[in-house]
């Protein structure tokens, strides 16, 4: 099948199925037994990371195509994300997964309720984690660079307010998400020093989020300031997304390469972090008149650099599709890249060909099933994991074995969307490693319908 019908056919799906009435996305849905019965969202535990990360999506696929439908989607998701917040009754702490109270809902999330002011009750589970915050960072920066001036006005004060509450959290809370109760968070701390040395991980998370309020700061002079601030002390005072390799027995902008990570999910929040890091620095200086400061590019870029040294071979198409548009301008390659040069351009031409290859084997077949999982000693195709596998986080090792027939849980395609966009936004589809290959991978039409 095209890439392009089946981004379309994907795209159509999600958007059909499953975006709620309360402006959420949910990455499952439970289709009906008959025809003209809606389906039921299936609510996660990370619900919250998953609707960023389909806000980046989506402001990469209007990037590229301009589609006004897709404004609509980018409003839904961001009343969605502002629920995630407003349900925890702390400012700037997002919920992991809200779901009304009526609905169908997860044992686990039945840990807090909160009625809204139309008389609506949720459940919510406010567990809020690390990759929860980078991932609504990134969908955050990926509209406010793409989408924001064509938003309708209350849609942008919505969306900066959310961004400053966040990080100001952040920075009231030394960078430790905690709960309205006052207690941390399990998986919530983002402490980005310790002293005057980088914590590797959260040194990339907390740069991404308190330079996003950075570049679009709150219209409270106060509150602007307090970032402004912070935001001087993270990148020109400690520099925390990078080490001198003579300063720290574990460098930052090593971590993505490093085997202390655990697995695929934390070398993918630490790439995209310093991936969408390095965008705002890019969206900054075109405002503003400027050249990007290269010193910086040049720092931050260091860990997609070692990140994509390890993983230029593991089959992640959007990681692969990020790096190679992101260094596809021979400035920014040049200022990144400061020693084999011909190295990186082959594992570029690896990693395209192979995300590409992805995205042909994924599966239009998402029905979720029973079965298990068995680890090899090498990285396979997505089409040999679950269908409930994002493949862009999973152990690219695994293997999903069904044990039963499929149910009727149906599970989105936004690990497809999200890599495709990158590809088109980029036009890497020209890429003389993929030019051969006579991908017909552009649409035939912007917004491509399918019926």
């Amino acid at each position: 099948m095209p890439l392009d019908v089946k981004a379309a056919y994907l795209g159509w799906e999600l958007r059909r199925y499953h975006l709620t009435p309360y402006h959420q996305f949910y990455n499952r849905a439970v289709l009906a037994e008959r025809p003209g019965e809606r389906p039921q969202a299936f609510p996660s535990r990370d619900s919250s990371t998953w609707n960023g990360a389909l806000l980046a999506a989506v402001s990469l696929e209007y990037a590229t195509t301009r589609d006004r439908r897709l404004l609509g989607v980018a409003v839904e998701l961001v009343r969605g994300l502002h629920l995630f917040f407003e349900v925890t009754g702390q400012p700037g702490l997002m919920a992991r997964a809200v779901a009304p109270a009526d609905g169908l809902v997860l044992d686990e999330l039945k840990a807090n309720v909160y009625t809204a002011p139309d008389g609506t009750r949720y459940y919510h589970q406010d567990d809020a984690a690390k990759g929860g915050f980078n991932q609504i960072a990134c969908g955050y920066a990926a509209l406010m660079i793409h989408i924001y001036p064509e938003l309708p006005p209350e849609i942008q004060k919505l969306a900066r307010d959310d961004i400053a509450a966040m990080v100001l959290h952040l920075i009231d809370h030394g960078y430790r998400a905690t709960a309205h109760d006052g207690r941390p968070t399990t998986y919530g701390d983002l402490r980005p020093l310790i002293g005057s040395m980088s914590v590797p991980f959260n040194a990339q998370v907390a740069y991404l989020i308190v330079a996003l309020g950075y570049s679009f700061p709150p219209d409270d002079p106060a509150s602007s300031e307090r970032i402004r601030a912070e935001f001087v002390r993270l990148r020109g005072t400690h520099h925390v997304y990078y080490e001198h390799r003579l300063g720290a027995l574990v460098l930052p902008q090593k971590i993505g390469g490093s085997r202390l990570v655990k697995g695929m999910n934390d070398r993918f929040h630490v790439t995209t972090a310093a991936y969408w890091g390095l965008q705002l620095e890019f969206d900054h200086a075109r405002r503003h008149g400027e050249p990007p400061n290269g010193k910086f590019v040049n720092q931050l870029g260091q860990t997609l650099y070692w990140s994509m040294d390890y993983l230029h071979d593991q089959h992640n198409a959007l990681l692969s599709f990020l790096w190679a548009g992101l260094v596809s301008d021979p400035a920014v390659f040049d200022t990144i890249v400061e020693s084999h040069p011909n190295t990186v351009h082959g594992q570029i031409e690896q990693a395209l060909v192979e995300g590409v290859e992805q995205l042909r084997r994924y599966r239009l077949d998402r029905w979720v099933r029973p079965g298990r999982v068995v680890e090899t000693d090498r990285a396979q195709w997505c089409d040999t994991q679950a269908p409930d596998d994002n493949y862009w986080k999973c152990n690219p090792r695994l293997v999903f074995e069904p044990t039963g027939p499929a149910t009727n849980v149906y599970y989105a395609g936004l690990d497809y969307l999200y890599a495709y966009w990158s590809l088109r936004y980029f036009r890497l589809d020209r890429h003389p490693s993929l030019v051969k290959l006579n991908l017909p991978v552009l649409p035939r039409t912007p917004g491509l319908d399918v019926p």
